[in-house]
């Protein structure tokens, strides 16, 4: 079986018209035990590891990319330190139904241009994340009703 979702969301760039630059691609989980949740998605979705488990030095975390067929549907990241933001994150998620504060922490897409997408976030009061020398943006969750976004552009 071959599964492959594609939404596109579509972005007021000016000159009258609309044009389709976003494309999602997949979503984050925060986790707090990544060999125990790729093992979950395994055994109740019948996904598979798409990738080895990754360390991401900026964020601070490891990662493990889950889909079909080769094709990322999610990414299940896990903070390597106490005091990392995904580790802040989940502390203030955590409840009775939620003691581990896990969730839904970044929705990722693709864009022909994420810079002029980033230019209009910023032009209405919105704030974006770049690192130097990447061309990927992040939109700031308090700019997107607490919806962490990262934008990359297309392959």
């Amino acid at each position: 079986m071959h599964y492959h979702v594609i939404n596109d969301l579509y972005v007021y760039l000016g000159g009258g018209k609309m044009n389709s630059v976003m494309t999602f691609t997949h979503y984050t989980i925060a986790v707090h035990n990544l060999d125990s949740a790729v093992q979950n998605y395994k055994n109740l979705f019948g996904m598979e590891a798409v990738s080895e488990r990754e360390h991401n030095d900026i964020g601070n975390f490891d990662s493990v990319s889950m889909g079909y067929d080769g094709v990322t549907v999610l990414r299940l990241i896990e903070s390597s330190s106490d005091d990392s933001a995904l580790a802040r994150l989940m502390k203030s998620r955590k409840n009775e139904f939620n003691p581990h504060g896990e969730g839904v922490y970044m929705l990722a897409f693709e864009a022909d241009d994420p810079e002029a997408i980033a230019q209009r976030v910023e032009s209405h009061g919105g704030k974006i994340t770049r690192l130097e020398g990447r061309k990927n943006v992040f939109v700031h969750p308090t700019s997107s009703n607490f919806g962490f976004m990262e934008i990359v552009p297309k392959k």
